[in-house]
């Protein structure tokens, strides 16, 4: 690890961590008195009700035609079954898999939890990096069809690691989260590895309905170290979402330019408070990324840079159902923006159907 990813690691970090252990150890004596967050298990009543696993289920179904190329498919965009529970008053489980994305089966977030005190959280086990508001989105919560670019080709980090977390309620709410995670994969998980990947994220919510993130992560999937810094912006009025993101990417090989990623959204909805329909959704969404390499080598050992690309999509949700399941029809229409010289063909219209339990 360069001179410079350890002073940058050691700025960001160690402030995180410091904050989260004197903030966690002032909460310990309030933290034993009450109850459902004791962590002296007599003083909360485990009955056996608690023990009892709970099942999770997501299958978002699609039809998408491409108005470029005259051409059409179907596709199971997720089939995405889990367990989670709690063994204890301060330990958790969760067992997430995808059993169709991209047509074969993915793991998606299978770990342990251990909560020794009101807000603090250790977690060991494999599961997305914290970094991005997007990304962080189970399927069934995402407002569009598609992930913005930023999140399709930046943010898509998944491995084996741990992460500590704090959350405070009080005054200006907060959550803060470091973590390290390995940078082989989940089938390589067993390999010592000399290089990790690093992340810390913290989100703050200084007065009601708006939320404030900044993220940081320093990831190496293979040869080459890129820094990725993110300011995420979402703000809540009545039923108006507004949400914006912004990542600045740069390279430890100095033969990369940076790379920038961004969207923005608005997403409103409209009650019908029908017996069949609880709300129409409208959205629309600006989305766009310059350059962009993910660092993975090519079979001739070169990197592969993606160019630039923006789009535009405008988005009808029929929602039927929202709590405690979700059930509801998308329809999505994507306009992508290509640069002189290269061919347009990736524009798309997508039909969804959206079903959790």
């Amino acid at each position: 690890m360069d001179k410079n990813l350890r002073n940058l690691l050691k700025l960001i970090l160690l402030p995180l961590l410091l904050t989260v252990c004197l903030t966690a150890v002032s909460q310990v004596q309030d933290t034993l008195t009450e109850k459902g967050d004791s962590t002296v298990t007599n003083r909360y009543k485990f009955t056996k009700k608690d023990y009892i696993p709970k099942f999770t289920a997501t299958v978002l179904g699609r039809y998408e035609y491409n108005t470029n190329l005259n051409a059409h498919h179907f596709e199971l965009r997720h089939t995405r079954v889990g367990v989670y529970g709690s063994v204890h008053p301060m330990f958790s489980y969760m067992a997430l898999v995808d059993l169709t994305f991209g047509g074969k089966f993915s793991p998606v977030a299978i770990f342990a939890q251990f909560k020794p005190v009101k807000g603090l959280s250790f977690l060991i086990g494999y599961d997305k990096m914290p970094f991005s508001n997007e990304n962080l989105l189970s399927p069934y919560q995402y407002y569009f069809s598609d992930k913005s670019f930023l999140t399709q080709k930046i943010t898509a980090w998944s491995d084996v690691g741990g992460v500590v977390a704090y959350k405070w309620d009080k005054v200006v709410p907060f959550e803060i989260k470091a973590g390290v995670f390995n940078s082989r994969g989940f089938s390589r998980q067993m390999q010592f590895q000399k290089e990790l990947n690093y992340v810390a994220r913290g989100s703050f919510k200084f007065f009601k309905g708006f939320e404030l993130t900044v993220n940081y992560a320093a990831v190496r999937p293979e040869e080459l170290r890129m820094h990725n810094l993110g300011l995420g912006l979402a703000y809540d009025i009545a039923n108006l979402h507004l949400e914006s993101e912004y990542i600045y990417k740069w390279y430890a090989d100095a033969g990369f330019q940076p790379t920038h990623a961004l969207y923005g959204f608005a997403y409103y909805k409209i009650g019908v408070n029908k017996k069949w329909l609880e709300h129409v959704d409208v959205a629309a969404r600006y989305d766009a990324i310059t350059p962009n390499c993910d660092g993975r080598l090519l079979e001739n050992d070169r990197y592969f840079v993606e160019p630039f690309r923006q789009r535009i999509t405008a988005g009808l949700t029929l929602m039927f159902i929202e709590k405690p399941v979700r059930a509801g029809i998308r329809v999505n229409y994507e306009k992508n923006f290509s640069r002189k010289g290269v061919i347009n063909g990736e524009d798309r219209v997508i039909l969804e159907l959206i079903t959790h339990y």
